[in-house]
C-alpha cells in the first residue's frame, strides 16, 4: 500500500469520483419512486461569468442536504441550470462586442446580437456547470436547464397565467426604475445612491386668476411640460390660502390646481414641490392620492416628446428651451442624492409603466 501524498491533488480525487458518480446515475431522481420525494432547486448561478466562493459556500450546503436526504431514504432530486441575467448579459456582451470589434448592438441588429449572446451563455453556461461538476454537486444532471429553455418559458408564462385567473397578481401602471441604455425596468437593488453636484431651478408659476405667482423650486426643469399640480404643506402660512387654487404651467401655460400635501418640506427650496407622477416615484404616489393626470413627456431613450422640446433628450431640452425662458431665477448649486444605474453607470430615469404586480392588504401597491 503506498503512503498518502503529503499533500492534496485535487486532480487524482475529483474528476475520478465525479465521472464515476455519473456512469453509475447515483444523482438521478426516479419520478415513479414509492419513496418520499425530496427536491431541491439550484439558485441558478448567472451565466455572465464564473463562480464565486459565495457560490461554492452556498452549493455545498445544499449537496450537504441533497446527500443526507438520500441517505434517509428520500428520492431526493437536485435541479441544476443556469440564469440568463437578460440585462447582466446583455452589458457584458455589449461590452465584449464593443472591446472586439468596435460595433454596437444596433450596429449588428437584434437578430445577430441574439446569437451573440447565446454564444456568450455557451461558452459561460459551460464554465459554470464544469466548475459545479468539479466540485462534486451531486445534482441530475439530466435535468439540467437554463431559464430561456423554450419549455422552461411556456412553464413560466403557463404560472403568470394561472396566478392573473387567481387574482394574485395584476397589471398596472406603477412607477419603476428605467435605464435609457438597456432600455428595461430594473428592481430597486440594481440602483445606488450616490451624491452630486446639481442645480436648483426656481421657476415661477402665476396664479391662474392673475393674483400673484408661486416660486416653485426644482432640480428637473426638463420634466415641466409633465407637472399635473404643485403641491405646498397645509400647515405652511405662506401658502395654505391658496390650496384650491390653480397656477399655469408655464412652457405650455395650462392652468393645474395647488394641492395640500404633509409630505412636502416647509424648509427644503421654497416650500412649493411641482408634481410630475410619470417622472418621479413620491410625485407618482402623491398623483394616485388626488387622482392626478399622468403626462409621459420621455421615450424609454430619455427623449423628450413635448411639443416645446420634440427629439431631445430630457437633459438637452434643460439647456436648448427651458434656459431661453425668463420665469426664474438663475439656479444655485446644490448637493443632492441621485440614483445611478449599477449595471450600465446611465443615470436612472423614474418611468411609469405597465408592470405585473401581487397585491398586497394595506399597501399602496394594491390596484388602483
Amino acid at each position: 500500500m503506498s503512503d498518502l501524498p503529503k499533500a492534496y491533488d485535487p486532480s487524482l480525487v475529483e474528476e475520478k469520483w465525479q465521472s464515476r458518480w455519473i456512469e453509475e446515475g447515483c444523482f438521478k431522481a426516479d419520478p415513479a419512486s414509492e419513496k418520499p420525494a425530496y427536491s431541491v432547486v439550484i439558485p441558478p448561478p448567472n451565466v455572465t461569468g464564473v463562480l464565486h466562493l459565495g457560490h461554492v459556500l452556498n452549493n455545498t450546503i445544499q449537496d450537504i442536504l441533497v446527500r443526507r436526504a438520500r441517505q434517509k431514504g428520500y428520492e431526493a432530486l437536485w435541479l441544476p441550470g443556469t440564469d440568463h441575467a437578460g440585462i447582466a448579459t446583455q452589458v457584458r456582451v455589449e461590452k465584449d462586442l464593443k472591446q472586439t470589434t468596435g460595433q454596437s448592438r444596433h450596429d449588428l441588429g437584434r437578430e445577430a446580437f441574439l446569437e451573440k449572446v447565446w454564444e456568450w451563455k455557451e461558452k459561460h453556461g459551460g464554465i459554470i456547470i464544469n466548475q459545479l461538476h468539479k466540485l462534486g454537486c451531486s445534482c441530475d444532471w439530466d435535468r439540467e436547464r437554463f431559464t430561456m429553455d423554450e419549455e422552461y418559458t411556456k412553464a413560466v408564462g403557463q404560472v403568470f397565467i394561472e396566478l392573473f385567473k387567481e387574482g394574485l397578481i395584476y397589471r398596472g401602471r406603477r412607477m419603476v426604475n428605467w435605464c435609457p441604455v438597456s432600455l428595461t425596468a430594473l428592481s430597486d437593488e440594481e440602483v445606488i445612491m450616490t451624491e452630486q453636484k446639481s442645480k436648483l431651478y426656481t421657476v415661477l408659476y402665476k396664479l391662474e386668476d392673475g393674483s400673484g405667482a408661486l416660486h416653485v423650486a426644482t432640480t428637473r426643469p426638463e420634466t415641466i411640460m409633465a407637472d399635473v399640480a404643485v403641491a405646498v404643506n397645509p400647515k405652511d402660512p405662506r401658502y395654505a390660502h391658496l390650496i384650491g387654487k390653480n397656477v399655469m404651467r408655464p412652457l405650455n401655460p395650462t392652468p393645474i390646481p395647488i394641492i395640500g400635501d404633509e409630505y412636502v418640506e416647509i424648509e427644503f427650496g421654497t416650500g412649493a414641490l411641482k408634481i410630475t407622477p410619470a417622472h418621479d416615484k413620491a410625485d407618482f404616489e402623491i398623483g394616485r392620492k388626488f387622482n392626478l393626470e399622468i403626462i409621459d413627456i420621455l421615450t424609454p431613450t430619455v427623449i423628450s416628446t413635448a411639443r416645446k422640446c420634440p427629439n431631445f433628450t430630457a437633459w438637452t431640452a434643460l439647456t436648448r428651451v427651458v434656459n431661453p425662458w425668463k420665469c426664474w431665477k438663475p439656479p444655485d448649486s446644490w448637493s443632492t442624492l441621485k440614483t445611478m444605474i449599477t449595471k450600465s453607470g446611465s443615470p436612472n430615469a423614474p418611468m411609469s409603466r405597465l408592470n405585473r404586480a401581487s397585491p398586497c392588504s394595506g399597501s399602496s401597491n394594491t390596484p388602483a
